[in-house]
C-alpha cells in the first residue's frame, strides 16, 4: 500500500474491516483480493509463473508484500526453498505465521517500501498485487532495490494492471466508485502501460525476459505445481505479469 496517499485508508484499515466482518481464514482471503474460493488458485499459479521461468526446488526467493501467504504456502511444498516473506501489514503476517510454519521460511515486517535483504542474495523477487496498490516512483524504487538484492541472473517477476486490458477496467470503475462516495474502506490501485515498464527496465538496467496479458492463458500448471483444487492446465493470472532479468557479468 502506498505510503505517501494519506487521504486514502491504508491497507490496514481494510483488512482490520474485513476481519470485523468474516472469520478469519475468509477476512484474509479476502484481504488478498479474490476470497476464499481463488486464493489456493493464485497461489499455484503464481508458483508455476516462477517456474515457468526458471525457479528451481533450491531457489532463494524474496516475496515483497507477502500478504496472507499464498505463494508460502506452495513453495513451503518444496523441502529445499529458501524463502523470506516481508508485508507492511502486521495482521497478515502474524496470520501466514501461523499458517506456515516451517522454521527456515523467514517472515518480517517492514516499515516503508524497503527490502532488507544483503547484495546479491536472491534468486527471485516477487511483487504479486504489491505495484497495484503503490505509486509508480514506488514500484521504480522497489525495482532499484530489487537489482541490487538479486544475484546476477535472477529474475524479478511482478503482477500489473493495465488499460490495455478490459478485464482491468472494472477495477477502475470501482476507483470512480469510492472517489464518488467514500462510504467505504478502500485503497489506492495504479495502472501501468508495458511501453513504460520496457523504459523503466532499461533504465534500471533489466533485461525484458517476458510480458503477458492477465487475461491471456499464459500460465502453465504443470503435475509439478498443480494441486487437488487446480488440476494442471493453461490458466489466465487475472493481473498483467511482467518479468525482468539482471544481466549476468560480461
Amino acid at each position: 500500500m502506498s505510503t505517501q496517499l494519506r487521504y486514502l485508508q491504508s491497507y490496514s484499515a481494510v483488512v482490520q474491516g474485513y476481519l470485523a466482518a468474516y472469520p478469519e481464514d475468509e477476512a484474509m482471503a479476502w484481504a488478498v483480493g479474490g476470497g476464499l474460493e481463488t486464493f489456493e488458485r493464485f497461489g499455484v499459479l503464481e508458483h508455476s509463473l516462477l517456474r515457468m521461468f526458471g525457479l528451481r526446488d533450491d531457489s532463494r526467493v524474496v516475496d515483497v508484500g507477502c500478504g496472507a501467504s499464498r505463494l508460502a504456502r506452495q513453495l513451503a511444498r518444496c523441502p529445499d526453498m529458501r524463502y523470506f516473506g516481508i508485508d507492511v501489514v502486521k495482521e497478515l503476517l502474524d496470520y501466514t505465521r501461523r499458517k506456515v510454519t516451517r522454521p527456515d521460511f523467514a517472515f518480517q515486517l517492514v516499515a516503508g517500501n524497503t527490502i532488507p535483504v544483503a547484495d546479491a542474495q536472491a534468486d527471485f523477487v516477487t511483487f504479486f498485487s504489491v505495484f497495484t496498490h503503490l505509486l509508480h516512483e514506488e514500484s521504480y524504487a522497489y525495482l532499484e532495490q530489487t537489482r541490487r538484492v538479486l544475484a546476477p541472473g535472477g529474475r524479478v517477476v511482478f503482477s500489473f494492471l493495465e488499460f490495455a486490458n478490459a478485464s482491468h477496467w472494472a477495477v477502475f470503475d470501482g476507483n470512480v466508485d469510492w472517489v464518488r462516495k467514500r462510504s467505504y474502506l478502500g485503497h489506492i490501485n495504479v495502472f501501468m502501460h508495458q511501453e513504460d515498464l520496457r523504459l523503466w527496465a532499461q533504465r534500471l538496467g533489466f533485461e525484458v525476459v517476458a510480458m503477458a496479458a492477465g487475461d491471456a492463458p499464459s500460465v502453465r500448471v504443470t503435475e509439478r505445481t498443480a494441486t487437488g483444487a487446480v488440476p494442471a492446465g493453461e490458466y489466465a493470472l487475472g493481473q498483467s505479469y511482467c518479468v525482468l532479468e539482471k544481466p549476468r557479468a560480461g
